[in-house]
């Protein structure tokens, strides 16, 4: 027996999860948000790529670890991008926000492959414009916050 409920319940979910928001100032929080939860997972890849440089971590467990910092970011953005901005002003928070996760999600995306592919020694050098990029989230997140 088919339950119609349970075939809603997903749509139901994603709803609440994203949406409309009527305020700039929550739209803002929302993004301040994001870009501190982005910079975290770059702080931990670039934790990960310092402990391959210096001989202190296995291949796969590398790997693994730059799948989840990809995989959160990637996913803290695709919450944020499905916020829809209230005004004009939130859609230039939201460019400035993009661009700045675009480049972080690209980054993990390579350190990602280089590890799989077990080039390890190639990290520290992929993961460097990581360093900037984690400096300028963190400061969004707090001017955002």
């Amino acid at each position: 027996m088919r339950r119609p409920w349970v075939a809603l319940l997903p749509l139901l979910l994603l709803g609440a999860c994203t949406g409309l928001v009527r305020s700039s100032a929550v739209y803002e929080s929302k993004a301040g948000q994001t870009a501190k939860v982005v910079a975290s997972a770059v702080e931990t890849a670039r934790l990960a790529s310092d402990a391959a440089a210096g001989g202190k971590a296995y291949g796969r467990y590398l790997a693994q670890v730059l799948v989840e910092a990809e995989e959160d970011a990637a996913a803290a953005q695709g919450t944020f991008d499905g916020i829809q901005p209230p005004d004009r002003s939130a859609d230039q928070l939201r460019s400035s926000l993009d661009r700045l996760l675009d480049e972080a999600t690209s980054t993990l995306a390579d350190l990602r492959v280089a590890a799989r592919r077990g080039h390890l020694d190639e990290l520290q050098g992929l993961a460097e414009p990581l360093r900037k990029v984690s400096a300028q989230l963190a400061d969004f997140a707090e001017a955002h916050a």
